[in-house]
């Protein structure tokens, strides 16, 4: 774009990249919460589609918290760090596990 040429976007937090997930899982934003740990591009990404959001606090935001790893931070702190980003996740854990 500096140089004077169209970019074209997509990924998060990009609207179009999380509708195209909808999609492809035949699945409506309803049913589904997006599990990421930046509020830039999982929280805001999933808010702005219309999916239900949650923060993962042991991830890139843990030291702007400044809490240890696997402890939820206080909500104080939470406030603070959703203000700097103007978003707000839906829910908020400190650690996330999945297995099949």
């Amino acid at each position: 774009e500096r140089l004077g040429g169209k970019c074209m976007y997509f990924g998060k937090p990009q609207v179009a990249h999380f509708e195209a997930c909808l999609r492809q899982l035949e699945m409506d934003p309803h049913r589904v919460a997006h599990v990421g740990d930046s509020l830039h591009h999982d929280v805001a990404g999933a808010n702005n589609s219309g999916i239900s959001s949650i923060l993962v606090t042991g991830g890139i935001h843990q030291d702007d918290l400044g809490t240890p790893f696997g402890i939820l931070p206080s909500s104080e702190s939470l406030e603070a760090l959703f203000a700097k980003y103007e978003t707000t996740p839906k829910h908020v854990v400190s650690t996330f596990s999945w297995s099949s």
